[in-house]
């Protein structure tokens, strides 16, 4: 006969395996997506340069009727 002590052990030991290899997964994903977040932020920001340029045509564009 099996002795029922013994198999929840052994369930919770496959459970707690799985458990720590999702979270290790989890962790390559996160650092990934951390990397595209930054990648995307620096393809994003503008220095005050850009937006002072920007804005001067903006202002020059409202200048001009069409």
């Amino acid at each position: 006969m099996v002795d029922i002590g013994n198999m929840v052990t052994n369930i919770l030991l496959i459970v707690l395996i799985v458990s720590v290899i999702m979270l290790y997964l989890m962790n390559i994903r996160l650092k990934q997506v951390r990397r595209e977040l930054n990648e995307l932020r620096e393809r994003v920001s503008f220095t005050n340069e850009e937006l002072t340029r920007l804005s001067n045509d903006i202002d020059d564009f409202k200048k001009i009727n069409i």
